[in-house]
């Protein structure tokens, strides 16, 4: 399960909001634990998607596919990727192999796709290693994330990993040498000034980066019941669709997915925080909204905004 909810998207300080019940308090992107102005936990959340969060997610599903392929031994043939309906995708694989598997075994599988406990050293990442971009596993992953990192890092982007002025200059001064070394399978070279700490710092940011953010409580689930095929998702009255992992990257689920084409509903916005955000769906945008304001919309975009319990019919 991928969620992009779980994504440290940009646009969440856009278009997710919450309020304070108690003195009306309200701000953008993820909710405080308490009220910055009255110190009450009494807040009301509205969490709403886009295209980004939406693309967001799919970079995940495609890193995931990938990691199952190449590392795992899994065949795509056996996999089926779906649209959740709502904010990220779901992903099942039947190959024989993993069919039995105990929550046990699922932790196992969950804490290697989010690189959870990994060291650099117990990988071998240790200066005069080779490293290279076409290594299997965790090395070629963080081999290839250092090489996209230091293609075109900055020295502020490089300090803001943890390392000193001194090991970022470094690192910047040998850059050309470190990417010939990661592109070619050379012995890994570590330039005068950068430590074994700086050094874990970049390979932990880089696997940071390489890991698969799947949602840790639902994968690893037994129990938990899969939304089927062709049903509408109860928050958004969006279909949950099938996707053909080649057509992953064109896939536009807030066109796809929308079921309700044909007529218009009125209704009344009654959500408890300032503003609705806009809304994206079938190429159109509607909104931003206000409470109390009465629209007449597309069915789609009137059933999205009941679903979300921002809306009632007029």
């Amino acid at each position: 399960d991928i969620d992009a909810d779980h994504l440290p998207t940009a646009c969440k300080a856009q278009h997710d909001l919450w309020a304070c019940r108690s003195c009306g308090r309200w701000g953008r992107g993820e909710a405080p634990a308490r009220c910055p102005k009255c110190g009450s936990e009494e807040l009301v959340e509205l969490k709403w998607i886009c295209q980004r969060c939406l693309s967001a997610a799919r970079e995940e599903l495609l890193k995931l596919v990938e990691v199952l392929e190449e590392d795992l031994g899994l065949n795509s043939s056996d996999m089926v990727a779906s649209f959740s309906g709502h904010r990220g995708y779901h992903l099942r694989a039947s190959s024989e192999e993993v069919l039995d598997m105990e929550q046990d075994e699922r932790n196992e599988v969950v804490d290697y796709l989010m690189a959870v406990g990994l060291e650099p050293d117990l990988l071998g990442l240790r200066p005069g290693a080779v490293l290279s971009v076409d290594q299997p596993g965790w090395r070629g992953r963080i081999a290839k994330e250092l090489y996209s990192l230091l293609y075109g890092a900055s020295e502020a982007e490089l300090r803001a990993l943890g390392l000193r002025r001194k090991a970022a200059q470094a690192i910047l001064s040998a850059r050309e040498a470190i990417l010939d070394c990661l592109e070619h399978g050379k012995p890994f070279l570590v330039p005068k000034g950068v430590g074994k700490a700086s050094l874990r710092k970049l390979f932990l940011a880089c696997a940071k980066e390489a890991a698969v953010n799947v949602d840790p409580v639902v994968t690893r689930d037994t129990h938990r019941l899969i939304r089927m095929s062709g049903s509408l998702h109860g928050k958004t009255g969006l279909l949950k669709l099938d996707v053909p992992l080649d057509e992953l990257e064109e896939v536009d689920p807030l066109s796809e997915a929308v079921v309700f084409r044909r007529g218009w509903a009125k209704v009344r916005i009654t959500a408890q925080v300032p503003e609705v955000p806009v809304l994206e769906l079938a190429g159109e945008e509607y909104g931003p909204f206000e409470p109390g304001e009465v629209v007449e919309l597309p069915l789609q975009a009137a059933v999205f905004l009941m679903c979300k319990r921002v809306a009632e019919l007029a």
